[in-house]
């Protein structure tokens, strides 16, 4: 049965936005609606089978699958506790451990859901973006296992070697080795186990956001992301805010 999730919570009804921003699509019509994509106000969308659309307005979030048709509107209660929640800055503590984060769901798997977007994911790279004067935080999605990698910049200069204990999804960039500063490239390397080739590697580039520009409203934040190019952060966003409608009210598609 096709239904639309709605975040839970202390959620209100609010009146639609202007537009709606997709943050994550998967299934056969992925390719019509990118992440990206603005949908204005009263706009339909079209599902099949399979299918699952994740968008953010100035009212939340709102997640759409299964086959028939969406209508973007305000029908559906939102919760807008999350996207503050997810676009503060982290100041403490130093390190992440799992189940540590309140007011976020764990995944199926028992990791944690990022307190923040403003992380740098050590396994994807690319662009990575942070208001200046924010802390910006390491990220791994798998915490299982300890584990070693070396950090630095990526046309050299210091580097350092970070421990990530067992159940430690995050821990804060190193920055008084490995400064971040806009524009550079940084690489996280795997610790190689002797004997063996040198561990797996990622590099990204910092891109730093005037404070006053990173706007409070969830469907300007990831369209902000979008446009600087952090997509592995915009893709973070989508899977906590998705994590956050696990309990949720059950809708059908407009007719």
């Amino acid at each position: 049965m096709a239904s639309v999730l709605a975040t839970a919570g202390a959620a209100l009804p609010q009146v639609a936005a202007a537009q709606a921003v997709v943050v994550r699509a998967t299934g056969p019509s992925a390719a019509a609606y990118p992440v990206g994509r603005k949908l204005a106000a009263g706009a339909t969308v079209k599902l099949e089978k399979d299918d699952a659309v994740t968008v953010l307005d100035q009212a939340g979030t709102r997640i759409m699958k299964g086959k028939g048709s969406f209508t973007i509107d305000s029908r559906v209660m939102r919760d807008r506790s999350t996207m503050m929640l997810l676009s503060r800055s982290l100041n403490n503590p130093q390190t992440v451990r799992a189940g540590a984060v309140r007011g976020l769901p764990m995944g199926d798997s028992g990791e944690p859901a990022a307190p923040t977007v403003w992380l740098a994911d050590i396994d994807r790279g690319g662009k990575v973006c942070v208001p200046q004067g924010s802390d910006l935080y390491l990220w791994r999605t798998n915490s299982d296992a300890r584990r070693f990698t070396w950090f630095s910049e990526a046309d050299g200069g210091g580097m350092v070697r970070l421990q990530w204990p067992r159940r430690t999804a995050g821990i804060a960039w190193p920055a008084a080795v490995v400064p971040p500063i806009s524009g550079r490239s940084y690489r996280s390397t795997d610790d190689a186990v002797p004997g063996t080739e040198p561990g797996k590697g990622v590099e990204f580039e910092v891109v730093t956001l005037a404070p006053d520009s990173v706007p409070e409203d969830p469907d300007a934040l990831a369209s902000l992301l979008i446009e600087r190019g952090c997509l592995a952060q915009v893709d973070l966003l989508a899977s906590n805010l998705e994590r956050r409608a696990a309990a949720t009210a059950i809708e059908g598609p407009a007719h």
